[in-house]
């Protein structure tokens, strides 16, 4: 553990060059036809409109007031209380020099990882699960790109887990979208996988409704970030909770997500409320709102 900042000492992704094409389609093509696409179905589409217009004012409002500028997203102490939490122990593979009740970090190693590039996080957060639960690494795929939708990233996590040299074991998924629950309900499913020891927990959501548009000078003006901030969402794994000191926020506790783009620097903390608003929001692509997906181990 990174000892001054509370982090895990996660091995940072080896660089990745953009490929020509994916580089012609990004900064040539994608300018010209998004901005043609988008005006078209918020002209011709009404469910469209609406869904964008709701996107936009929940991404507004968090640049307003981003999670990233509150005191509690990688406060030092709320992520030491986080690596004492059973939950997050999970995805610690301890050392044999490590004592069971010890303090010390000795020489364990962390089993998450960050993405390797750009629509990775699917399949990095599969990896993440999957070594937590106790499933060899080398008999995990390594990352690749595809897993983008709840439905899909549960019967492919599955089908990892079947192949798997991990014998005497299975898992169940169980998908839960934002829109299909209430607020209490959610918390409610969140405090019951997290106290499972066989459970894990995979959070598709909209960043940006955290952290607002995060975009800076000419960048902002790009077409396709704009949208990726609206429409793109992430995959990550919830880590734990940690409960509010506050007594009005009793049932507002800080979930704690260990980002896998490196460029968030880990584990960060969020307030349910606005974590479930980021899960609810709409994906325009599937008309169906984000979710977390719970992970269940099963004894065969």
């Amino acid at each position: 553990m990174d000892n001054n900042k509370g982090q895990l000492a996660v091995a940072l992704p080896s660089h990745q060059p953009m490929p020509l094409l994916t580089k012609l389609l990004f900064y040539g093509v994608l300018p010209i036809a998004l901005p043609v696409v988008v005006s078209y179905k918020m002209l011709t589409d009404k469910s469209y409109r609406l869904t964008t217009t709701s996107l936009f004012s929940l991404v507004n409002g968090a640049t307003k007031k981003p999670c990233t500028d509150e005191w509690y997203f990688q406060d030092v102490g709320l992520l030491h209380k986080l690596w004492s939490l059973p939950s997050a122990a999970a995805y610690i593979q301890k050392s044999a020099d490590t004592a069971p009740d010890s303090s010390s970090d000795g020489d364990d190693t962390p089993l998450l990882e960050y993405q390797v590039r750009e629509g990775y996080c699917g399949s990095a957060t599969q990896r993440c699960i999957l070594k937590s639960l106790g499933y060899p690494s080398n008999s995990i795929p390594d990352q690749k790109g595809g897993e983008s939708k709840p439905d899909l990233w549960c019967e492919h996590v599955k089908q990892i887990a079947k192949e798997s040299t991990h014998d005497g074991v299975e898992i169940e998924t169980t998908i839960v979208r934002g829109s299909d629950v209430t607020y209490e309900e959610f918390l409610s499913t969140l405090r019951q996988g997290l106290d499972n020891p066989n459970c894990r927990i995979c959070c598709n959501y909209l960043r940006s409704a955290l952290t607002g548009f995060e975009l800076t000078g000419l960048w902002k003006f790009h077409p396709l970030f704009f949208v990726i901030k609206l429409y793109g969402g992430h995959f990550s794994p919830i880590l734990g909770m940690v409960e509010q000191d506050d007594k009005e926020e009793k049932d507002n506790p800080f979930i704690a997500i260990f980002d896998t783009n490196h460029k968030y620097n880990g584990a960060y903390f969020v307030p349910c409320r606005r974590l479930y608003d980021a899960v609810s929001s709409i994906d325009v692509g599937s008309k169906k709102s984000r979710a977390i997906i719970l992970v269940e181990k099963k004894s065969v």
